[in-house]
């Protein structure tokens, strides 16, 4: 599952349905790498300045994922913000080329990590591509695949109750165990695990009444919207709590 989802240095295993099928249980594992990688390459604050750290981070996120999700994330956007009916949705999206909606969309994404990574407590890059990659999980428990066949449709037949609970409650247990957190950012770290898969739930919900069912892009979508909404939560509540502390002390 690494040599699938990373671009790391691991020996190169030739794709096969069984092996992935097999593998499906390690894809949220497969975040936890990640947020190890990232959480120590964030240690470059000790010597460049807050903005040229996050321009590392989101080159690093990059390089290590290969922007495999990214390329979901457009194509959704083209997709389902193209007021078309269904068919030509799955039709936009299949298309290799990237359409307004997805420049956009690639824009956000840029604009908003160059912008967060210099908020977010290095505990919170553990924890960010656990609950993006944990996402595909808990989309394809309650949704049927859109297409007749594709790459997306090996996760949705074959996903089971054990992968989705381990999808679920990984972010969240990973955010208990960390040791000597202080309380207001283990706080944060937990609300932001549920608020990041509550939108798996309402974007899977919402991909559901446009498409009739989600596809291998919408893998990629939720991947990249639910890492997006724990960022932010976790920067949001801390801002709150700090706050709420600020004015029990004045």
């Amino acid at each position: 599952m690494l040599s699938f989802f990373t671009r790391l240095p691991v020996p190169q295993v030739e794709f096969e349905e069984q092996r992935y099928i097999r593998g499906i249980k390690a894809i949220p594992f497969v975040g936890v790498v990640l947020g190890l990688i990232l959480y120590l390459v964030s240690y470059v604050n000790l010597l460049f300045s807050p903005a040229v750290t996050a321009l590392v981070l989101l080159t690093v996120y990059i390089f290590i994922t290969g922007g495999l999700h990214l390329d979901g994330l457009a194509d959704t956007c083209d997709g389902i913000f193209s007021g078309r009916d269904r068919e030509r949705m799955l039709e936009i999206m299949k298309d290799s080329r990237i359409g307004s909606f997805g420049v956009l969309a690639m824009l956000f994404f840029f604009t908003f990590y160059a912008v967060m990574y210099q908020y977010l407590p290095r505990e919170a890059l553990l924890l960010l591509p656990v609950i993006g990659k944990s996402a595909p999980l808990i989309s394809a428990s309650f949704a049927d695949y859109a297409r007749p066949s594709g790459m997306g449709q090996l996760l949705v037949d074959n996903i089971r109750t054990p992968e989705v609970a381990v999808a679920v409650a990984l972010p969240f247990l990973i955010a208990l165990v960390l040791p000597g957190l202080p309380f207001g950012l283990r706080a944060s770290l937990i609300v932001a695990c549920g608020l990041g898969e509550l939108s798996v739930v309402v974007a899977t919900l919402r991909v559901k009444k446009l498409l009739g069912g989600i596809t291998g892009d919408t893998h990629g979508m939720v991947c990249e919207l639910s890492q997006m909404v724990f960022a932010f939560s976790v920067y949001a509540v801390q801002q709150l709590w700090a706050q709420a502390v600020l004015a029990q002390i004045i």
